[in-house]
């Protein structure tokens, strides 16, 4: 593969289930490119051209140690979310006041910076249910019902489901990337209940 393309798959290895429209968002780290490699501004300036038309979104959300940590979202799908009533009024006891997108993101990124982990509410941008962001507070990370993606303190069956469904996206589409479709062609390869089609090969 070219320089280019590793960093692609990189992006797809780590986002897959976002790209096919099965979660909210994924957070990955890249490490400080040597000086010969594509600036990571440049890269993610790449990756959002390619991928706003599919409303999916790339930025930088934290940086520590020569990393850079990138949270990587669909648009449509975060206000949706943010928009529940319960999700709001979580959120507001960590200090989170206005909803739109920019807001929350900036807010969330400070939060990120004053805490020396990341803070708890990052699962809900992650699209954890609220349940078992809020079962994972109250024991401190401990007395899960179950493990996959995160920890579980709700409904087992449904987040096995998509613990499923994920890994499916993860599959499906690096074989598809290794074979040479494009990130475009990939953040449109999917159908309801995670049966990944493999799009057209001069799609956009």
């Amino acid at each position: 593969m070219t320089a280019q393309r590793l960093m692609d798959y990189k992006l797809v290895r780590q986002c897959a289930p976002t790209l096919a429209a099965r979660k909210v968002g994924s957070l990955f780290c890249m490490e400080k490119a040597p000086a010969e490699h594509e600036p990571l501004c440049a890269i993610l300036a790449r990756w959002n051209r390619e991928l706003n038309p599919s409303g999916i979104f790339v930025r930088i959300v934290a940086e520590r140690c020569g990393r850079s940590f990138v949270y990587v979202y669909r648009r449509n799908v975060l206000s949706q979310l943010f928009n529940k009533t319960e999700i709001r009024q979580f959120l507001g006891v960590y200090g989170y006041q206005h909803f739109d997108e920019e807001t929350l993101i900036a807010k969330l990124t400070h939060r990120i910076a004053k805490c020396h982990c990341f803070p708890h509410e990052i699962g809900l941008f992650l699209g954890y249910p609220l349940e078992d962001v809020k079962g994972f507070i109250a024991n401190g990370g401990q007395n899960c019902k179950s493990t996959g993606y995160w920890k579980v303190y709700g409904d087992v069956a449904e987040s096995e489901k998509k613990f499923e469904c994920f890994r499916k996206c993860f599959s499906v589409m690096s074989s598809l990337f290794k074979r040479g479709y494009s990130l475009p062609m990939l953040a449109v390869a999917s159908t309801k209940n995670c049966s990944i089609r493999q799009p057209e090969r001069n799609a956009a």
